[in-house]
């Protein structure tokens, strides 16, 4: 997607949507807000691909239907019927692509560009999670479903798009998790954005999108070695930075005793790191034309996110102590 004026409009007034649901106070505005931002993001979903109408047709059914959803819950709110905090829970469930509700994110992804699915895994899913800190329903089956069906569908996916799919579902799971302590989702998907952003880069400027491609790209070996890198930081693997997100995920379950939330994390973060490592495996280890003297030219972002990768967990330990 090139970042012309239109496209720099219609992304301006989506960071619009997304500021007008965090800075309001009745659910009017809230509502207002997400409707800016999903006509603002639906132009963004235009491009060259055939299939893009498809997925633009797709998200732009399924919001409208979560829209109407909430309207509804808002209704009833209003007229003091029971329930209605069920109605804006599920639609902010489905806006927000979690399991059992995720089912048209596998269809829309695979007719996006880099920038559209970047801003739908990271910026849409702020004013969702927001709105849930206002709900008090409790969505334990919610949460258990997530982090099961992200861990364990994303196992038999040849498409690079759906596997990163799943495991943005299973991150969701995560910070849903978390959605009582506002620090620690906003920490969260902080950092789980700049890692997701970084990956999105990697994958796209090599051009790989299914995992036949990892084995005949004959990349710089520097390049591969960065994209295994953000994958195991992605997944969690010490000491990168993705393991002081889940880390603190962690410590939050065990100060709160949700134990069989900390047993879900702990074994399906292992399915997650199992299909990262499989497709990092074929890139690197399989026969390759190239020769590996060639690891020691690396280029500028390869270096940049080696490093971040490396340090910004050690860094982040050291501020915990002086704090």
């Amino acid at each position: 997607m090139k970042m012309n004026s239109s496209n720099l409009f219609f992304l301006g007034f989506m960071i619009i949507g997304v500021m007008l649901c965090l800075c309001s106070n009745n659910w009017l505005f809230i509502w207002c807000g997400l409707e800016l931002s999903l006509i603002s993001f639906l132009p963004l979903l235009h491009s060259k691909l055939i299939i893009s109408s498809e997925s633009s047709m797709k998200y732009f059914l399924v919001q409208s239907v979560s829209s109407s959803i909430l309207i509804l819950g808002l209704m009833m709110m209003l007229t003091n019927k029971y329930y209605f905090d069920s109605f804006i829970m599920l639609s902010i469930l489905i806006k927000m692509g979690v399991a059992p509700f995720h089912t048209w994110l596998l269809s829309v992804v695979e007719g996006l560009k880099m920038m559209p699915m970047i801003l739908m895994f990271t910026l849409s899913k702020i004013s969702p999670i927001m709105m849930m800190t206002f709900i008090q329903v409790s969505i334990s089956l919610i949460i258990s479903l997530t982090l099961i069906l992200g861990a364990i569908s994303g196992i038999n996916q040849v498409s690079i798009r759906k596997m990163i799919t799943y495991s943005s579902i299973f991150n969701m799971g995560l910070i849903l998790i978390s959605i009582s302590n506002n620090f620690i989702w906003c920490y969260y998907l902080f950092f789980y954005s700049i890692l997701f952003v970084i990956v999105m880069i990697l994958f796209y400027s090599t051009n790989t999108f299914y995992i036949n491609q990892m084995i005949i790209n004959e990349n710089l070996l520097s390049t591969k070695m960065t994209l295994w890198m953000s994958l195991l930081s992605l997944g969690g693997m010490p000491p990168f930075l993705g393991f002081s997100i889940k880390l603190i995920v962690i410590e939050f379950s065990i100060i709160h005793s949700l134990f069989l939330n900390l047993i879900l994390i702990i074994v399906f973060s292992l399915l997650v790191m199992f299909f990262y490592l499989r497709l990092t495996y074929l890139s690197l280890m399989f026969f390759s034309v190239s020769t590996k003297w060639i690891l020691v030219k690396m280029n500028k972002f390869s270096l940049i996110f080696l490093m971040f990768n490396m340090l910004a967990l050690p860094i982040l330990l050291t501020m915990k102590m002086f704090y």
